[in-house]
């Protein structure tokens, strides 16, 4: 894509209430696993980069790792994640954060307690949370500002099913023609005698795609036009309160 192609595409989505950003700023990126289960070594050390839209960044430093473990799966990070981790900032209650105890790191959500104890507490009852009071060599690094999921494939024999699948929908629904509509409204009138049962025909109709959901008045107009000298005609109150629910 050039320039000029992205700077058209931009223009486009602005024009459409879109908010895009241009990914134009380095992000240090480990290649490493944190822990989210227990606290264990984090194997590794290559670093590269990636680029983030700089509005998303902050003046602190910042950096990408991938997670492993089961540990923070009720918060949605689950092993394969990255996440965006910004350093030096204070960390409040329900941060989740990128912590070191012992030499060993680990990835936690940040609470005190009433009693002002400091815990690192996992989102997932198979785990226990950790006192961090009982840890004498404890430091944050810092708190998780994003989650990045990396993005799957879809196989090309699900999407067929899919598209299959609404194929034979739509041929199960031949769109009705307005004779038939006509013809099957006479046939009907003869069985009906209030008012409120023409709601049955009116649903099935809707469901023929032969008159809009909601359109109590065309449906009136229709059965008027079809049969104008039956005894109960259908009203828009009529109609309304059956699909409303509220009944005679």
């Amino acid at each position: 894509m050039t320039k000029e192609e992205l700077r058209e595409l931009f223009s486009d989505m602005l024009s459409k209430d879109m908010n895009p950003m241009l990914c134009d700023t380095e992000v240090n990126r480990y290649e490493t696993s944190i822990p989210c289960g227990d606290p264990t070594m984090c194997s590794g050390s290559c670093l590269n980069t990636e680029l983030l839209p700089k509005e998303l960044l902050s003046m602190h430093p910042e950096f990408l790792i991938k997670v492993k473990g089961d540990s923070m799966i009720d918060a949605g990070i689950v092993s394969g994640d990255s996440v965006r981790v910004i350093c030096d900032v204070i960390c409040h209650d329900g941060d989740i954060v990128l912590a070191c105890i012992d030499g060993e790191y680990t990835l936690k959500t940040y609470c005190e307690d009433e009693e002002g104890q400091k815990w690192l507490v996992p989102q997932n009852d198979n785990y226990m949370p950790i006192l961090l009071d009982d840890k004498p060599n404890v430091r944050i690094y810092g708190k998780v500002m994003e989650v990045v999921k990396p993005m799957p494939r879809v196989s090309y024999r699900d999407c067929m099913k899919i598209i299959k699948r609404a194929k034979q929908l739509k041929a199960k629904k031949p769109k009705i023609t307005e004779k038939k509509v006509e013809w099957s409204i006479r046939m009907i009138a003869d069985k009906v005698k209030a008012g409120r049962q023409w709601y049955a025909p009116y649903r099935a109709l809707v469901d023929k795609e032969a008159i809009a959901k909601d359109d109590f008045s065309g449906m009136c107009g229709l059965v008027k036009k079809v049969v104008p000298n039956h005894k109960y005609l259908p009203t828009e109150i009529e109609l309304r309160r059956r699909i409303m629910g509220t009944g005679f």
